[in-house]
């Protein structure tokens, strides 16, 4: 059952007038709960950790160009890869800059592992860092996939691309809950014997 509230200004001095709408919407409860009844949900939405935005407002700071070149790639990653590929061309038309501003822009979100980039030709795959952004249904994260299946020459890519392919892309640890976080640079008393592990 769906509550659905509409808002009618009326010109009468009554001000505003309020209809009420109950409407049913019939469902097998076979289907809810289970993963095809939640198949639609998020379809046009992409999530972001919460943690990242701080990183995020910094590179905003750091280069608005690469922090818009991250959100047209965002906006159109695909669903389960987050990879989008496209050419330098395209990249300046979007953003309206020259060429070599776009390229310090990529350069910037590989460096700080915001993104990877294959060479495809003169075309690149970019691959959006799923631990910070993706679109999958909810409780489906697991599906966002960070690596693209691209097919590609090794002669088109950069000489260390298979070193930095290797190194793990931007991470923010996260405290769970049954730990205790420490703030601050002081030194802390020894461990309580019962906290010791002496077999």
């Amino acid at each position: 059952m769906r509550l659905k509230l509409t808002c009618c200004i009326s010109n009468d001095t009554t001000g505003i007038k309020w209809d009420i709408e109950m409407v049913y919407r019939a469902m097998d409860n076979s289907q809810i709960g289970t993963p095809e009844s939640h198949e639609q949900d998020n379809y046009n939405f992409v999530q972001v950790s919460r943690a990242y935005l701080k990183e995020w407002r910094a590179l905003t700071r750091k280069s608005p160009i690469a922090s818009e070149i991250l959100m047209y790639l965002i906006e159109n990653m695909g669903r389960t890869t987050n990879a989008v590929v496209c050419s330098y061309t395209t990249l300046m038309e979007i953003t309206g800059v020259s060429r070599a501003s776009v390229a310090r822009a990529v350069k910037i979100l590989k460096e700080d592992r915001w993104m990877q980039a294959v060479k495809i030709g003169n075309a690149t795959a970019y691959c959006v860092n799923a631990k910070a952004f993706w679109q999958a249904g909810r409780n489906q994260k697991k599906y966002a996939i960070f690596q693209a299946t691209v097919i590609a020459s090794s002669s088109e890519q950069e000489s260390d691309f298979l070193e930095k392919s290797q190194q793990d892309l931007r991470y923010i640890p996260f405290v769970d809950l049954k730990d205790r976080p420490i703030v601050g640079t002081d030194e802390l008393p020894p461990p309580d014997q019962t906290d010791l592990d002496l077999d």
